[in-house]
């Protein structure tokens, strides 16, 4: 589909696959440093090189000491909500580095060297930090930057690569974490904060601001969904695992993703916060995400025309292409070919709807999964287990 043209761009990790590259690359960071020195730098010259200001009459010529400053004393036009919500998630969002092993034909041995620059949340003030794990998806090496620019080398606690989030973790106390709120409870049109690292950590900490686009929207690789959060907040490349945060100042996501096609603005995606609490809390706990396995394979969906042409009794389901042996399909009888059309009482017609259905039980829940054979309905029974680690 022309659609993804833009949106995927090849990489070595399932993720890595799928999502336009949200972290900065050092090309990016080549690109920041050209800006900085042919544009800015001139202006900063200058401003050196200009005699100071006569200081005016009956003023001293001397700055004035810094007085405190409390929010009291902002401006009515500052003291929004965005800006509130800014100052409280802000202190919250470091920048990631992903370091590799590369050989160095002039040091004559290996050297780590920056594959890639992305951000990440605080969600524990003792050094754990959520992100997403195509930002440190075959690193070497981790390293966490602060807002107060102190570096840490961090510890991979776990990954995974279904819904795109890791956690990570450095040896630091009394940081400021960010507090999470409820995903299910956004609205359309409501306004979204996201920030981040845009372009490296030149320009850490960078807060744009848009609206809901929509509560959930998919996007496939063919084998593994996101369902995420559609926004148009700027989000660009080196925002990926920075948040997504509503006028409260929580996390409702973690930012994923873009569709990068030429005439195509303002479509960014997050992981919504929920699923981030679920599954952090397990990488935390565990290592890995626990999810229950049936055993088959997208054989493809039927649509309305192909029902007719099999004259089939409906005109929806997803086609069975294989069953695992021994999986609990199999042992429920399920065959290559076989149409399924209900699992648990749920309408399936997308490969998609399956693997929501699947992951919304537990290892060890007995299931009624409705399929077509021989035009046919037939109800089999299937008792899921646990699915194989896919980070290993």
């Amino acid at each position: 589909m022309d659609f993804f043209n833009g949106f995927y761009q090849p990489r070595r990790g399932l993720w890595g696959i799928i999502l336009s590259a949200l972290f900065g690359t050092l090309v990016g960071g080549a690109l920041v440093a050209f800006i900085l020195l042919h544009f800015l730098a001139p202006g900063q010259d200058a401003a050196q090189n200009q005699a100071p200001l006569a200081p005016q009459t009956g003023q001293p010529s001397q700055q004035q000491e810094d007085i405190p400053y409390s929010e009291q004393d902002r401006p009515e036009y500052q003291n929004t909500a965005v800006v509130r919500a800014a100052e409280k998630v802000v202190p919250a969002v470091v920048g990631i580095t992903n370091k590799v092993d590369v050989f160095s034909m002039f040091h004559g041995r290996t050297i780590l060297q920056d594959k890639a620059t992305g951000s990440g949340v605080i969600i524990d003030p003792d050094g754990y930090i959520v992100t997403n794990n195509h930002v440190i998806d075959e690193a070497d090496e981790i390293w966490v930057t602060l807002g107060d620019d102190k570096e840490y080398k961090a510890e991979l606690v776990g990954k995974d690569r279904v819904s795109d989030l890791a956690v990570i973790k450095i040896d630091a106390q009394n940081l400021p974490a960010a507090t999470f709120g409820d995903s299910d409870k956004i609205v359309v049109g409501e306004m979204a904060i996201a920030i981040g690292n845009p372009l490296g950590l030149r320009f850490s900490q960078s807060v744009t601001v848009g609206y809901i686009s929509s509560k959930q929207r998919e996007i496939t690789d063919g084998t593994q969904t996101l369902y995420v959060i559609q926004t148009d907040a700027a989000i660009n490349s080196g925002n990926s695992g920075g948040p997504l945060v509503n006028l409260k100042g929580e996390v409702i996501g973690i930012n994923t993703a873009k569709i990068m096609l030429t005439g195509v603005e303002g479509m960014g995606f997050a992981i919504p916060s929920n699923t981030v609490k679920k599954v952090t809390e397990e990488l935390i706990d565990k290592g890995y995400v626990v999810r229950p396995r049936l055993g088959v394979y997208n054989g493809g969906d039927i649509d309305a025309a192909l029902a007719r042409q099999l004259q089939l009794p409906v005109e929806y389901g997803m086609i069975v292409y294989a069953v695992d042996p021994g999986s609990p399909a199999e042992k429920a009888g399920m065959r290559s070919g076989d149409i399924i059309i209900e699992f648990n009482g749920k309408k399936i017609e997308t490969f998609s709807d399956l693997q929501k259905a699947i992951y919304a039980q537990k290892v060890g829940d007995t299931v009624e999964i409705v399929v077509v054979r021989d035009r046919q309905k037939l109800t089999l029974t299937a008792t899921l287990t646990e699915a194989a680690n896919v980070n290993e």
